[in-house]
């Protein structure tokens, strides 16, 4: 991984849009900073347009794409996009929603056989608001430790279900997709190119984004991951969570 300021002056020179992890990257500690904020409003003054991509829950995402400063935003790991299109909200699903019953039956019962083998797992707080995945706590409200959420993970992708590990949840679904392949749909719809985008995130649910988007950023703790991801970000902030936004937004203005 390079410093930021390796990023040429050419290639910011190009950036269209800019997407974002939230948790451990966008906020910290569960906290949204003013200044973090208002990076986020400068860049859509600049003429970038911002897309936010989270594991946070459908319910989160609604609320987001209709206030924030952002032009979709990709929640559940990339199984739902809700974009502001002429002040409402275009919502794209990876699945019909004519599944969604049995799909949620399937996820049930995923997490009673976990239950078995982890009896110390805890669904995530903001489980209810969440339409096509599982969300098991791993460092928000209670703790389990990250060779815990590992062998989560692979218990789930053994029975066939996808597993992503962010720096707060584990979270489970059934599905060909990532973070990577909506955004990608959003990026189309809006008519933005992988190549003219750059992305900032933190942790392992981000590597499929990292390994697609040649100017890819990662905050300074993406680093404490990086023996256990696929792929690993081009180039790192010297600052960590928001902090580490606000220095790539403040480069990007700063060289355009």
């Amino acid at each position: 991984m390079l410093p930021l300021s390796r990023m040429s002056v050419e290639a910011v020179r190009q950036i269209t849009t800019l997407l974002f992890d939230l948790d451990g990257t966008f906020v910290t500690e569960d906290n949204l900073e003013a200044e973090t904020y208002q990076s986020l409003e400068r860049v859509r003054e600049n003429g970038i347009k911002t897309i936010a991509v989270t594991g946070r829950p459908a319910g989160w995402c609604d609320l987001m794409a209709r206030w924030w400063p952002v032009d979709s935003v990709v929640g559940e790991n990339g199984a739902l996009a809700y974009s502001k299109k002429m002040s409402k909200i275009e919502r794209v699903n990876f699945h019909s929603l004519a599944d969604k019953d049995s799909y949620r039956k399937r996820l049930d019962s995923l997490f009673a056989d976990l239950l078995a083998t982890f009896p110390d797992i805890k669904m995530a707080a903001d489980q209810p608001f969440r339409q096509w995945d599982l969300a098991v706590d791993m460092a928000e409200e209670s703790e389990i430790s990250l060779q815990t959420a590992i062998e989560i993970a692979t218990y789930c992708e053994e029975r066939g279900a996808k597993a992503s590990i962010s720096n707060i949840h584990v979270n489970i679904w059934f599905g060909d997709y990532s973070k990577r392949e909506m955004s990608l749909r959003v990026l189309e719809s809006l008519e933005q190119e992988a190549s003219t985008a750059v992305y900032i995130g933190d942790s392992p649910n981000d590597s499929p984004m990292f390994g697609h988007f040649p100017l890819s950023v990662g905050v300074r703790s993406v680093q404490k991951y990086k023996d256990i991801m696929a792929n690993l970000p081009v180039y790192v902030t010297d600052g960590d969570g928001s902090r580490g936004f606000v220095e790539l937004v403040d480069y990007i203005i700063s060289t355009k």
